[in-house]
Order: structure tokens, then sequence, then C-alpha cells
């Protein structure tokens, strides 16, 4: 016999302060997390946007005094292992919609300075076509480590794993992409 569920129960004043804070002082942080692990715009904003509703739902058992960004990163990074699981085998591709605007070249934003954006271009693509050729595990531990610059200790408990698995995964996800970024400016 299925327990009985618990009524509804209004979120307290203190539980949407708590979110509207976290939401405000983490949010572009989380997002940005987020991004990098996913590499798309869409998926990012899901991702953070569940994190935010788990952090509502858990708020309580957030411990003042520890880090609320390593907190949310964790959950993070729980939910994109758990996407990851879900659509493991399914291949994926975005479909414009009919009405959407197509890239067919020429339109450019009028700030942006061709030298500057050839040298962008240079410069990142082949960073970013690298991270993407990593594993989302390497992936992870080294935008944590070398872009959000946390210990090897916040790594580790971020993503529930040992400080030597994170140095492992490090060393491996460092060596991957500085072969991948040589390999692909040499083609």
């Amino acid at each position: 016999m299925a327990a009985p569920r618990k009524p509804f129960e209004s979120p307290s004043d203190e539980q949407r302060a708590f979110l509207e804070r976290a939401m405000e002082q983490y949010g572009k942080a989380t997002y940005n997390f987020a991004y990098r692990l996913t590499r798309n715009d869409a998926d990012a904003a899901d991702l953070a946007q569940e994190a935010f509703i788990r952090v509502y739902r858990a708020w309580r058992s957030f411990v003042p005094g520890t880090s609320f960004l390593s907190w949310v990163y964790r959950i993070v990074t729980n939910l994109y292992r758990d996407e990851l699981r879900r659509r493991k085998g399914r291949y994926q591709e975005e479909i414009p919609e009919d009405n959407a605007p197509q890239d067919f070249g020429g339109g450019r934003p009028l700030a942006i300075e061709p030298i500057d954006d050839y040298v962008e271009q240079q410069m990142s693509e082949p960073v970013a076509k690298a991270l993407d050729a990593l594993t989302p595990d390497q992936r992870a531990v080294l935008v944590l480590a070398d872009i959000e610059e946390y210990s090897y200790q916040e790594i580790a408990e971020i993503v529930g794993c040992s400080i030597g698995t994170v140095r492992s995964r490090l060393h491996r996800a460092r060596n991957q992409l500085r072969r991948l970024v040589i390999e692909h400016k040499a083609s």
C-alpha cells in the first residue's frame, strides 16, 4: 500500500528569499558552468533551471558556511550525467524552425570588427572543438579547475569522486586537450 501523499505546502517566505538570493548571486555562474558542460544554450538553460528547482526543493539541506556554488555545481554535474545516460544511444540534431532566421552569411553584428572576429575565431575554435571531444567527466574537471579555478578538494566534492581521481582526470584532460588543439591547428 502506498504512503499517503503530503498535501501541497506553500513555500515559506524564507524559502522564497533563499532561492531569490541564490539565483541573483549564482544564477549566471551556474548557467555558465552548465553551458561549458553542454556547449549548447538551450540545454544549459534547462540544466541551470532544473538545478535551481532542486535548490528550491532541498534548500534546507544546504549547510551554511559551506560553498553554495560547489553545492549547485554538484547538482548541475549530477543532472548533466543523468541527462547523458538518458540520451545515450540517441542521435540528436537540432532542427531549425520554419520561421527561425537562418545563417546564410553576410549578416554580422555591427559592433564586431572583422579583425577582432577573425582573431577570436582562430583562438577559440580549436579549443572549443577540443573541449567538445573530451569526455563529459574530463570536460567537467577541466572547466572546474582551469576556468572556475576550484581546488582539487572542491572539485572532488562537486563531481563526487576522490582527489586522486580528479588529478588523474585533469591530467588526462589537459593532455588530450593539448593534443586535440595541436591536431586541429595542423589541419
